[in-house]
């Protein structure tokens, strides 16, 4: 087992993990009804980091939880209608990997009213399973981050790498 922040740094590997039946990196709308948690950047290393909820998933059986990592990142770029909520739980509705001659981007679109983009050299895909996560995600409404972190997968979570993809740029 790792935690899922060293999926995010590098310093734990998942390549060694089954390759992935519906790819996200190269499927539209694999992502469909998946939970966005988080997003991590680091200037740094140049990554972006996705942590996802997918125990609503429309596409995948197993596992609770997903990273996506984009190195080399190019852009990241974030947009919502300002609501009026201490919580609120974004749910991809679309999805739209794209490889051009230099960068791997993505467009996802979120319901309620939610955009991300992000593009970079490479991205990494990682189906995770974390321990002791319940069935169904948590009831968001009058809770605060802290009360409902129990029951997501979170950055320092113990995970076990279930599937995994790759993908690059197709420049040389």
């Amino acid at each position: 087992m790792t935690r899922i922040e060293d999926l995010f740094t590098g310093a734990a590997d998942g390549a060694s993990a089954d390759p992935i039946d519906w790819d996200p990196l190269q499927e539209s709308d694999a992502l469909q009804e998946v939970g966005l948690l988080d997003c991590k950047m680091c200037p740094l290393t140049g990554r972006a980091g996705l942590l996802l909820d997918m125990r609503t998933a429309l596409q995948y059986r197993t596992g609770n939880a997903a990273l996506l990592v984009v190195r080399g990142l190019h852009s990241f770029q974030w947009s919502e209608e300002p609501l009026e909520r201490t919580l609120i739980a974004f749910t991809i509705m679309s999805s739209a990997p794209a490889t051009s001659r230099r960068l791997w981007q993505m467009r996802i679109g979120l319901f309620p009213d939610g955009e991300l983009s992000v593009s970079g050299k490479a991205a990494d895909f990682h189906l995770l399973d974390v321990d002791g996560t319940p069935e169904a995600p948590p009831d968001y409404s009058e809770r605060t981050l802290n009360e409902v972190r129990k029951d997501l997968p979170w950055w320092d979570s113990e995970c076990t790498v279930l599937q995994s993809s790759t993908t690059r740029s197709t420049m040389t």
